[in-house]
């Protein structure tokens, strides 16, 4: 028997604060995706690939379950989403992985405090982590006394798109280290920014709840997208101080200039990119522009994608 886990990736519009709790918005989409399979096996067996993040899920149920060794258990990852470009495939794979070893394991549907337990992951963001249980356009840390306390930040707000909007990722063929950021660098530049004034704190989280979130509840395409735009933008502005504006390195922000230029709408950085963002209001107007892409934006490929609307592909059991 095994158990497969997938799930989407994550959109990050930014977050309202750089210091704790953080604070942001982001959405779930249905891909790229991220596909686990975890079986039973004769010994324990990991994916060479990803070892160090399965070791460190495996001690950590070792530890829930009181096991001195490892399960006899192989965790395969079947695909992955693109790391290091701002689609939180970390947080999606290492919670795919929680999930699907202990759906193995113990054969039940575990609590979701025990798979975050497990994947231990939501330090800055919480959007990836709750997104992955509950899908949508998710809004969390607004409330800062909520917040304390937390290890992660509760959700203030989620709500569905519409099924009829797609999403554009936009993903660069050749990228610079400079424009990808994780890890112990990741740190470095936060611990180099100053926190956010409350005016520019305010100002973000009023584009969220008078703009953005009555927009999708509306189902105004056009307010949404602008506001997407304005507030990715004014969080990213944030981070100027050690990306250079608004946006991560000059060919993300040439790229994006240009999405702009043409007259594409919702256009952001997700994360600290450099995965790029563009809405649309229908499907035939994304495979529109899907057309000729290459040829208008020589360097970049388009994924369209779809937000993700429920977790239901999560913890399918194969015989």
């Amino acid at each position: 028997m095994s158990v497969e886990v997938q799930t989407g990736a994550r959109l990050h519009f930014g977050l309202l604060d750089v210091a704790p709790p953080f604070g942001g918005c982001g959405v779930m989409i249905d891909g790229p995706p991220t596909r686990v399979r975890v079986s039973a096996a004769s010994a324990f067996a990991s994916d060479v690939r990803h070892h160090d993040r399965i070791a460190g899920i495996v001690q950590r149920w070792q530890q829930m379950t009181g096991n001195a060794s490892p399960p006899a258990v192989a965790i395969e990852v079947l695909h992955a989403a693109p790391s290091h470009h701002g689609l939180g495939s970390g947080t999606q794979l290492s919670l795919a992985i929680a999930d699907a070893l202990l759906k193995q394991t113990s054969g039940e549907t575990p609590a979701r405090e025990q798979v975050l337990q497990l994947a231990n992951r939501g330090r800055r963001s919480a959007v990836g982590s709750h997104g992955f249980f509950e899908p949508g356009l998710i809004v969390e840390g607004l409330d800062r006394q909520r917040s304390r306390g937390t290890q992660l930040n509760p959700i203030d707000q989620r709500i569905q798109l519409p099924d009829a909007w797609r999403v554009g990722v936009v993903l660069m063929d050749e990228v610079s280290s400079a424009e990808t950021i994780s890890g112990d660098e990741e740190q470095q530049q936060f611990d180099a920014l100053q926190p956010a004034h409350p005016d520019d704190r305010s100002r973000l989280v009023g584009i969220l709840t008078e703009e953005m979130i009555p927009a999708i509840a509306r189902k105004d395409f056009s307010r949404f997208a602008d506001a997407v735009t304005q507030y990715n933008r004014s969080s990213g502005e944030l981070f100027a101080p050690v990306q250079g504006g608004p946006y991560n390195g000059d060919a993300t922000t040439r790229l994006i200039e240009q999405l702009i230029a043409v007259g594409l709408h919702g256009v952001g950085q997700s994360s600290w990119g450099p995965g790029v963002f563009t809405w649309f209001e229908t499907e035939q107007a994304a495979q529109q522009a899907a057309l000729n892409w290459g040829e208008r934006f020589p360097g970049t490929r388009l994924l369209v994608q779809r937000p993700l609307a429920n977790a239901n592909s999560l913890g399918r059991p194969k015989a």
